[in-house]
C-alpha cells in the first residue's frame, strides 16, 4: 500500500512542482519556501517528539499493556498541545518580527509574505495536533489508511495546482490558502479515522508520574539533537535567503521536492520496518532487532541506489524536462541532496534502533555536536565568498560524523555488529555505486543531450545496479524468495 501510494504521489508531484514552480515564478516560489521554512524552524520539536510518541505507543502495544497504551496516548495528546501553544506564541511575537524586519523579501510582497506567514502558522498547528493520530496509525501497522490519507491529501494538491491555472488573483495567496484548506481535511480525517478504530484515542485527564517521566526525559533530549538537525535543514534555508535572496531558495524548493520523491521510495521501506524494531525490543528480542536494523539499512541503501544513480547523473536534463525554466544551482543542489540522502538511507535505520531502546542522552549530545558544526562553518564559508553549494558540501562533510556515532552508541546498548555494518553496508554500498555508475557516466558525455540519453543512462544504470544487488548484494535466502516472488508472478499471469 505504501508504494502504490509512492507511485501515485510522485506522478502527481513531477506534474504539480513543475505548474507550481510556473504558476508562481522564480521569486514567490523561493518565497513560500522560505517562509514555510521559517515556520517549519519554529516547530522543529514536532519531528522529534512524533518520533517519541511513535515510539511509546509502539512500546506500549508491544507489551499488550491496553491501560498503559491509553495512558501514553492521552499524555502524547498533552505534550502536543502544549507544543501547539508554544509553537503560537513563539510564531507571533518572535517569528513575527522576524519575516517582518529580517527576511529578504521582493519589494511590494511584503503583505502577501504576511498573509502566507499566518497560514503558514495555522497549517503548522494542525500538523502537530494531528501527530499523535498518525503515531496511532503507524504503530498498529494500518499502512493501507495510512497510504490513503496520503493519496488523498496528494490528488486534493493536483486540484489545488487546476485552481492555479484557472483562477485569475494573486496565485500565492490562493495556493496558501487552498494548501491550508488541504491540511484541515487532511487532520480532521486522522482525528475520525482513529477515534472510530483505536479505544486508546481519547483523552484522559489521568496522570501517570513515571511514563510522563519517561516521555520529558526522551523528548528533552531529543530536543538537542533537534535544535542541530533542524538548523542543519530549515536554518540553511533562512542563511541562503539572507546571503544570495529568493530565487537561490527556489532552486533549494526544486531539490527539495526531488529529495521528498526519492526519499518517500527509500523511507517507504523503512517505516514499514520500524515499528516491527521497536516491538522486538519491547519484547527483549534484541538479536532479532539487530538483524532486522542491519537488512532494514541495507536494502534501503540498494533502493536509493537505484533511483539515486540516474538522477545524480542526469540531473540537468531531468529539470529541464521537468520544470522547462529551471533556477540557478537547482542540478548541483539536486545532485549533493542524492549523497545527504544515500548517508540517511543507511544511517536512519541505526537511529530506530537506538529510539527503540529509549535512553536518548548519549546519542543527541554526539550527533548535536557533529550538526551544529554545519551552520557555523556554512555562514564563515558564505561571508568569505563562496557560492551557496557550500552548505550541502559541509553537510555531506559531517553527516558520516553523525553515523559513526550511531552506530557505536547501538552497539554499545545491544551489542550490535559494527564490522558487519561498516563492510557488508556501508563499504559494500559505495563499492557498488561506483561500479554501477561507470557505464551510465560513459554514456552521459558520449551522447548528446536529449531524452534519449537520459532513458540510456536510466536503462544502463539499472542493467548494472540490478545484477550486482541481486548476485553480490542478496544473501541465499533473499534470492531465493526473489525468484519465488517472479514464479509466482509470471504463474498468475499465464493462468
Amino acid at each position: 500500500m505504501l508504494y502504490a501510494r509512492f507511485a501515485l504521489t510522485l506522478f502527481i508531484s513531477l506534474f504539480t512542482s513543475r505548474v507550481v514552480l510556473q504558476a508562481l515564478g522564480f521569486n514567490d516560489f523561493g518565497l513560500y519556501n522560505v517562509v514555510g521554512g521559517f515556520v517549519s524552524l519554529l516547530a522543529f520539536m514536532n519531528g522529534y517528539i512524533s518520533e517519541g510518541t511513535s515510539r511509546f505507543i509502539t512500546f506500549a502495544i508491544g507489551e499488550r499493556n491496553e491501560e498503559h497504551l491509553k495512558d501514553t496516548f492521552s499524555g502524547a495528546l498533552a505534550l502536543h498541545v502544549m507544543l501547539a501553544c508554544v509553537i503560537l506564541i513563539a510564531a507571533e511575537t518572535v517569528g513575527l518580527w522576524y519575516v517582518e524586519n529580517k527576511l529578504n523579501i521582493q519589494a511590494g510582497r511584503e503583505d502577501v509574505a504576511l498573509f502566507v506567514y499566518q497560514l503558514s502558522i495555522i497549517t503548522c498547528v494542525l500538523g502537530v495536533m494531528q501527530t499523535p493520530f498518525s503515531a496511532c496509525i503507524m504503530a498498529h501497522e494500518d499502512m493501507g489508511i495510512y497510504a490513503y490519507i496520503s493519496i488523498f491529501d496528494t490528488v486534493m494538491k493536483l486540484v489545488i495546482v487546476y485552481l492555479l491555472m484557472v483562477v485569475d488573483t494573486d496565485k500565492l495567496r490562493l495556493y496558501a490558502v487552498f494548501y491550508f484548506c488541504v491540511s484541515l481535511l487532511t487532520s480532521s480525517f486522522y482525528l475520525l479515522f482513529c477515534r472510530r478504530k483505536y479505544s486508546e484515542c481519547r483523552f484522559r485527564l489521568r496522570i501517570d508520574g513515571k511514563l510522563y517521566k519517561k516521555m520529558f526525559e526522551y523528548i528533552g533530549w531529543k530536543a538537542m539533537g533537534a535544535i542541530a538537525f533542524t538548523l542543519n535543514g530549515q536554518g540553511i534555508t533562512v542563511l541562503l535567503n539572507m546571503f544570495f535572496g529568493t530565487v537561490i531558495n527556489a532552486a533549494r524548493g526544486v531539490a527539495g521536492s526531488v529529495s521528498n520523491i526519492v526519499s518517500q521510495f527509500v523511507f517507504n521501506f523503512q517505516t514499514a520496518m520500524q515499528p516491527q524494531i521497536v516491538k522486538h525490543y519491547a519484547a527483549g528480542e534484541y538479536e532479532k532487532m539487530n538483524k532486522l536494523i542491519f537488512y532494514c539499512a541495507k536494502y534501503s541503501s540498494y533502493l536509493c541506489m537505484l533511483f539515486g544513480i540516474p538522477i545524480f547523473i542526469e540531473a540537468d536534463t531531468i529539470l529541464k524536462i521537468w520544470l522547462g525554466n529551471v533556477p540557478p544551482f537547482a542540478a548541483t543542489f539536486v545532485r549533493l541532496t542524492i549523497i545527504q540522502i544515500m548517508v540517511q538511507a543507511i544511517d536512519f535505520p541505526v537511529g530506530y534502533g537506538i529510539n527503540a531502546v529509549g535512553k536518548m542522552k548519549l546519542p543527541n549530545i554526539t550527533s548535536s555536536l557533529v550538526y551544529l558544526l554545519i551552520l557555523p562553518l556554512s555562514y564563515l564559508a558564505m561571508k568569505l565568498g563562496a557560492n551557496p553549494t557550500v552548505a550541502y558540501l559541509v553537510s555531506i562533510i559531517c553527516y558520516p560524523g553523525a553515523m559513526i556515532c550511531d552506530v557505536w552508541i547501538l552497539h554499545k546498548y545491544t551489542k550490535f555488529n559494527r564490522m558487519s555494518y561498516y563492510c557488508g553496508i556501508l563499504l559494500k554500498t559505495l563499492f557498488f555505486v561506483v561500479i554501477a555508475s561507470i557505464l551510465p557516466t560513459v554514456a552521459h558525455f558520449y551522447m548528446p543531450t536529449n531524452f534519449v540519453r537520459l532513458c540510456a543512462v536510466t536503462a544502463l544504470s539499472l542493467a548494472c545496479s540490478c545484477p550486482l544487488i541481486y548476485y553480490k548484494g542478496l544473501d541465499d535466502r533473499a534470492r531465493q524468495l526473489v525468484m519465488e516472488k517472479i514464479k509466482d508472478k509470471l504463474h498468475i499471469r499465464r493462468s
